[in-house]
């Protein structure tokens, strides 16, 4: 019970920091367009310091490092392909903009602006699920960009492989890696601070641009869809469990890993709910805005039940 407690109190917290948001726009002082600028200020500045601070100051390399981040990237690209290829035929729906963006919302999820920063505040920076999310998360950003932009319109033209691979979390994690080996954090320790002042606003930005967005649309419209209950089902319920339940069996496998803390950490990434991508994607490649919108944010309410619940389970089991 007490893994209970600690996951809702934190996931509490992470509601009531989305609360300011909600009521900024309610209050009319704020435009629910006005989040996307905040949305670039963590994809570009905020999210890359945290992970560059967190690998620079918390990660040791050697030979178990790097076995288990090979094994944790492959587990990830097997985990997203599962829940792709699972999402065919779980979702029905006729119209094929209605089906990819369903399938989209089921299978990727919001670890990089949820699930990075809740992992920090319940595991700490210094713990493997830490660094297990960040990989994860790198994973789930490449294939969102070829798989995720494929099932928005169902074209493969709107596959980039470019943005898959130069982007702000890969390039972060590079870069930390390299300024690891080299021990920054211990010739010019400013660099450390300087990224730790950008990291710790990660959280209350990411919550922020949520209420705004929930500020926008009515409750009654939002859990009026019989849609977003089914792709809440799949991505906070269904494939996450299932997952995690394989990932117990891997333990078998005759690899020296923390395997516990890979499950954890594949776990904390997709129980998450829709990533917050989900909208962006749907606007750039003229996909289904609409319900894009009505299941990142139903997802990440449904959310606050799930995650702790389904934790608690995860650990009776570890």
């Amino acid at each position: 019970m007490e893994e209970f407690i600690i996951m809702l109190r934190n996931v509490l917290m992470f509601v009531a920091l989305a609360v300011p948001g909600f009521i900024l726009v309610k209050a009319k002082m704020l435009k629910p367009e006005q989040s996307g600028v905040l949305s670039k200020l963590l994809m570009y500045l905020a999210l890359p310091f945290m992970i560059f601070s967190g690998v620079v100051e918390k990660l040791t390399f050697n030979a178990e490092t790097l076995l288990m981040l090979g094994v944790v990237a492959l587990v990830g690209i097997v985990v997203v392909l599962a829940m792709f290829f699972a999402s065919a035929p779980l979702v029905t729906a006729k119209d094929k903009k209605v089906k990819g963006m369903m399938r989209f919302c089921a299978t990727f999820a919001n670890n990089g602006f949820l699930g990075i920063p809740l992992a920090a505040a319940v595991f700490g920076k210094e713990h493997p699920v830490f660094t297990v999310l960040i990989v994860l998360n790198i994973v789930n950003n490449v294939l969102m960009y070829t798989l995720g932009a494929y099932l928005t319109t169902g074209d493969k033209k709107n596959i980039s492989v470019k943005k898959a691979f130069i982007n702000p979390v890969l390039i972060a994690f590079v870069l930390s890696c390299i300024c690891n080996l080299l021990k920054v954090k211990d010739s010019i320790p400013e660099v450390l601070t300087f990224s730790n002042h950008f990291s710790n606003i990660v959280t209350p930005v990411s919550m922020t641009i949520i209420g705004m967005k929930l500020g926008a649309i009515s409750f009654k419209t939002l859990f009026s869809s019989k849609k977003l209950y089914y792709v809440s089902f799949l991505r906070l319920i269904l494939f996450p469990v299932a997952l995690t339940a394989l990932l117990f069996g891997a333990k078998l496998i005759p690899v020296n890993v923390d395997w516990t803390s890979i499950i954890l950490g594949v776990f904390v990434a997709f129980s998450m709910p829709t990533a917050g991508l989900a909208a962006t994607f749907a606007d750039e490649f003229g996909g289904d805005t609409e319900n894009a919108v009505i299941y990142t944010l139903g997802t990440t309410v449904l959310s606050v039940i799930t995650i702790p619940t389904l934790y608690y389970l995860v650990n009776l089991f570890l």
